[in-house]
């Protein structure tokens, strides 16, 4: 090991306290990222929950689903009731105040 870690050091011109670091928040990362697709995958967390505990946006969440070969887990229900939170965002964001009909 302290062979492979002398050899990046040489490739990538860092010191060991920096690439130990960086290897052990790679390494943390992909844990996390395998944790949140297992758990998806037994239905224990949803997409959000997944992405979450991933520590990534969802859109990168699914990106990983698909790049392991995972099929969505993804009922009608589930579908309707994004769509009806998108819905409900959109109404509160793009929503102008009503007005007035009298004149002054």
């Amino acid at each position: 090991m302290k062979k492979a870690l002398k050899e990046l050091q040489v490739l990538t011109g860092e010191d060991q306290s920096t690439l130990l670091r960086k290897l052990v928040n790679k390494g943390l990362a992909e844990i996390r990222m395998d944790i949140a697709v297992d758990r998806y995958v037994k239905e224990e967390s949803s997409l959000e929950q997944s992405s979450s505990i991933a520590g990534v946006s969802l859109w990168r969440f699914l990106d990983e689903l698909r790049r392991r070969n995972v099929l969505l887990k993804y009922s009608l229900a589930d579908a309707q009731s994004e769509i009806e939170k998108v819905l409900a965002r959109k109404d509160v964001r793009y929503s102008s105040p009503q007005r007035s009909s009298k004149q002054i």
